[in-house]
């Protein structure tokens, strides 16, 4: 409504749009074997995931709610390509939101918009050309598997 909301709107989607040209999505895993899922939160509107751009942010993130190095480092890495996908699961489980990089970022959006906000990220990188969307990808190389291998 005001002009701080719609900057703040804005802020959001341009976050979201960055994210959305990165190889790889890092969730802080939680549960062992195949019972591995991402870090969330528990709201009265319901759980919230907590997606990093990076590994150094997971990390970050984790060690400064209280997580012990060995559980904060411990990390799923997600092609971007399977993420919308891959959160959309969990709604059954009670998930309503995602936040990009907690405290950072903290741009939250509802997970049923996910698919809407994909679109409009790929279509607003195919109009700007490709030179940038290329960038900061090469941090999965020593990453964790992606969720359901069950590695601790």
């Amino acid at each position: 409504m005001s002009d701080g909301d719609a900057s703040s709107d804005l802020a959001l989607q341009a976050a979201w749009q960055a994210a959305f040209t990165l190889e790889t999505w890092y969730f802080i895993a939680r549960g062992a074997g195949d019972q591995v899922t991402p870090l969330a939160f528990e709201t009265p509107e319901g759980g919230i995931i907590a997606v990093f751009t990076s590994k150094d942010r997971g990390l970050d993130f984790g060690l400064s709610i209280g997580l012990p190095e060995e559980e904060a480092g411990f990390q799923l890495a997600v092609p971007r390509t399977e993420c919308v996908e891959w959160l959309l699961q969990f709604v059954e489980d009670g998930v309503s939101a995602a936040v990009l990089d907690p405290g950072t970022a903290d741009a939250a959006v509802i997970l049923a918009a996910l698919p809407h906000l994909e679109q409009l990220a790929l279509a607003a990188s195919d109009e700007g050309g490709r030179d940038e969307s290329e960038s900061d990808a090469g941090e999965s190389d020593d990453a964790e598997s992606p969720p359901g291998d069950g590695t601790t």
